[in-house]
């Protein structure tokens, strides 16, 4: 998703000559592309994760993405369609990270322990993306390995060498596989099993859905659309303030990891409960970041004002890494995270679609005030019912999502 969030926030920069003469539409297709790939594919790639397991598919997953990095610039001056293709392929590819990320977690972390780590290990994801655009800046307007495609180059070779490291110190977790059974084995023999009847009836798991929609609608939203608004309507050269353009998500990061690790400690000391926790959680990450955003309806044109409510919105979502996003690894059994997370995923995705699609239609040729005082309520509107759902029915219950046949079989021998 990361990778997709800097190129809809690149396309709304202002246009510059470049090396290819592309329309709008073709422009559109190549900054597509990756979206196209990764929608279509999180149910499978869940699966895919469950099947071979968190460690081999999260390394698989981030060298792929990294070889297909340093193959863009062959790709591009090829054609455009290698380009697109190479894009789409970057988009499957990416798709198990976060059932990966999910399944990781919850075969190695104790469960008191994931809130603290998964916030701290999704701000590291936040902090690359800030690092990314800052670097990638510099690589681009310079003379090394060709100006732009230094991008390409640096940052692929840095996740291949990742890559390597990855697998070199990341093993296989012996404590999840039963003696003489391979991990492999051990998931194929439980998958064929998933009651999905039962999941697609499950309340708790809708609240997941819910708040995956909410969360990243909002997200989307601010992270797409606010270049738009702060150089339309606030009048900021965003070009000439990347300390702006990066700051509300350095806030996130950071309140990611300062909240995850207030939080689990409140719930190591027995204070509150992990259920109680997620509820807070999301709460402070959902409705904080609506409330933000009906405050933006009243800051006018005062450029100070809607800067720093902006910050406001984007950062307190930092609090949701250890609210909803963790909810697949409470309520998951093992062998079933990768695809329930792949489902959230896929859900998700698709806001990357909707939010943009529904502020166009409002701004378009109406770029004024009310326009995004509309836009702003309606986003804040989708924090609300979608957090309220989600506050009403999550539970921290393993769920009863697997048809266990193994048990009722050893009980008649």
């Amino acid at each position: 998703m990361i990778n997709n969030t800097i190129q809809r926030k690149n396309k709304k920069m202002r246009l510059q000559e470049g090396e290819f003469d592309w329309d709008e539409q073709l422009q559109g297709l190549v900054l597509g592309a990756h979206f196209y790939g990764y929608l279509s594919s999180c149910f499978v790639a869940g699966l895919v994760v469950d099947h071979f397991g968190g460690r081999l598919m999260y390394g698989v997953s981030n060298l792929g993405m990294s070889i297909l990095s340093v193959l863009a610039p062959v790709s591009v001056r090829t054609s455009v369609w290698l380009l697109i293709t190479n894009k789409v392929l970057s988009g499957l590819i990416q798709s198990p990270l976060y059932p990966a990320l999910n399944s990781l977690m919850l075969s190695r972390i104790p469960p008191h322990l994931r809130t603290k780590y998964y916030s701290i290990t999704v701000a590291g994801d936040t902090l690359g993306n800030v690092f990314s655009m800052a670097l990638g800046g510099v690589l681009a307007s310079s003379s090394f390995l060709g100006g732009w495609p230094s991008v390409f180059y640096v940052f692929g070779v840095a996740g291949i060498l990742w890559g390597v490291m990855w697998f070199s110190l990341i093993k296989e977790d012996p404590k999840n596989v039963a003696p003489g059974m391979t991990a492999d084995a051990r998931n194929r023999n439980m998958l064929k099993d998933i009651d999905f009847k039962r999941v697609l009836t499950s309340l708790p798991f809708w609240a997941l859905v819910s708040f995956h929609i909410g969360d990243n609608f909002g997200y989307y939203l601010l992270s797409s659309e606010m270049p738009t608004y702060l150089s339309n309507i606030q009048h900021l050269d965003l070009n000439k303030n990347g300390l702006l353009s990066s700051l509300p998500y350095t806030l996130q990061s950071s309140f990611s990891m300062v909240w995850g690790i207030f939080i689990s400690g409140l719930t190591i000391s027995g204070r509150i409960s992990v259920l109680t926790a997620r509820r807070i959680s999301s709460a402070v990450g959902m409705y904080g970041a609506g409330l933000a955003l009906v405050v933006m309806c009243f800051v006018n044109c005062n450029v100070p004002l809607a800067v720093g409510v902006l910050c406001i919105a984007v950062g307190i979502t930092g609090a949701s890494n250890s609210g909803g996003h963790v909810g697949e690894q409470d309520i998951c059994p093992q062998s079933l995270v990768g695809v329930i997370t792949g489902m959230g995923c896929m859900a998700s995705a698709a806001t990357g679609f909707l939010a943009p699609l529904v502020t166009g239609s409002i701004i378009m040729g109406n770029e004024t005030l009310p326009a995004w005082r509309t836009a702003f309520l309606i986003a804040a509107g989708v924090y609300f019912i979608t957090g309220t759902f989600y506050q009403t029915f999550v539970t921290d219950k393993v769920q009863p999502w697997i048809k266990i046949k193994e048990n009722a079989e050893s009980s008649k021998s």
